[in-house]
């Protein structure tokens, strides 16, 4: 077949970096679900702006680890745990 490539994956991003995706789309689920609180009136809802704006910082973040191979929450945690003498 003529113009077809084959695309082979490098690396997989989703699990590398699956606690900042996991972060991101917890916040979009309480979004999604109207836990917000102008809606629901329950304070630890949070606030829309403040949801944006931890959205915002969470994928700035994230792309930014992603860009510069920088280790995810999970290498970090892994490290940690190494050092630990159980």
């Amino acid at each position: 077949m003529r113009g077809a490539y084959i695309m082979v994956k490098k690396f997989d991003v989703t699990q590398k970096y699956s606690r900042e995706i996991l972060k991101i789309k917890n916040i979009l689920q309480q979004l999604e679900n109207g836990r917000v609180y102008e809606i629901s009136g329950v304070r630890n809802d949070g606030y829309l702006a403040t949801n944006v704006i931890q959205l915002k910082e969470i994928i700035t973040e994230l792309l930014y680890k992603i860009e510069y191979d920088k280790d995810s929450l999970n290498d970090e945690i892994s490290k940690i745990l190494d050092k630990i003498d159980l």
